[in-house]
């Protein structure tokens, strides 16, 4: 993947993390992804993961192997369950990112750097290599915020993790359910460094959407009642390439998707407590 030249300290959705108890990759697999091999992060984070690399963003299931500071957030959300808990923005440069939290008025940490181990085909070994710096807890409602730094792209977005059967190429959007939407959204806005807000509760941060809205219209909104009428509710919409290609994936996962208005559902019971959302590439964004 090429990255998007910028200058700007906040650019976009770098990923999302998925806090889960477990990291048997089977339930992801389910769903049609190609995930990359359990890696483990460096000794002082203590966690480990198998990420989801889309054509521009990913997402991950990070899992806890032994306490350390550095981990005290994940392990604080996996208290509540398995879930969405951390979103990296994406920045060029994890100093920058922090320098402009300070000025508009946050206390940010100082940057972090570590790795993790990275298998090839025909056992090849690499490092991928990171630089994070992470807001303090209360920044943002939801969950954890931090800017992620990428030194090793070409280590992570590999081209055997490129290709899903489930065709998914992109995160598109993200949905917050949220009980003062508004608020939390112009929250969500000074911590991405003033993105646009549209209407009052959706944010436009590089090539992604964050939509912000009450649990009842989340849940009438993606038909999805019982799971979506509480707070701290996510959905990760994902573009795909094919969106038969994507039922019938779903189908040998042996999963029944929900459909509604154009997309393909899956609840958090059958994806590590966030409900995935498919949608066929070039459809509009609600």
């Amino acid at each position: 993947m090429t990255p998007v030249e910028t200058s700007e300290p906040i650019c976009g959705i770098d990923h999302l993390l998925i806090a889960v108890s477990d990291l048997a990759a089977a339930t992801y697999r389910r769903l049609g992804f190609t995930l990359s091999p359990r890696a483990v992060h460096s000794a002082h984070m203590g966690t480990a993961n198998h990420t989801i690399v889309l054509e521009r963003d990913y997402f991950e299931l990070l899992g806890v192997l032994a306490p350390t500071q550095a981990n005290a957030r994940w392990r604080e959300a996996l208290s509540d369950g398995d879930g969405l808990a951390g979103f990296a923005a994406a920045t060029p440069n994890a100093a920058v990112a922090g320098a402009a939290w300070r000025k508009a008025g946050f206390s940010p940490s100082d940057v972090i750097f570590f790795s993790r181990p990275v298998e090839r085909p025909r056992g090849i070994r690499t490092q991928a290599r990171f630089e994070v710096v992470t807001l303090p807890a209360d920044a943002v409602p939801a969950m954890s915020i931090f800017a992620c730094a990428q030194l090793t792209r070409e280590a992570v977005w590999l081209p055997e993790l490129l290709n899903h059967p489930n065709s998914a190429r992109a995160i598109r959007k993200l949905s917050i359910a949220a009980p003062y939407p508004q608020l939390a959204a112009d929250r969500w806005s000074r911590a991405l460094l003033r993105a646009p807000i549209a209407g009052g509760t959706q944010l436009r941060i590089g090539s992604h959407l964050i939509d912000f809205i009450d649990p009842a219209s989340a849940a009438a909104r993606y038909g999805l009642v019982a799971h979506l009428e509480r707070a701290k509710a996510f959905v990760i919409e994902l573009e795909v390439a094919d969106i038969d290609a994507c039922r019938e994936a779903l189908r040998r996962g042996g999963l029944s998707p929900q459909r509604h208005g154009g997309l393909l559902l899956i609840g958090p019971e059958d994806a590590c407590g966030v409900v995935i959302a498919f949608a066929r590439a070039g459809t509009d964004l609600a």
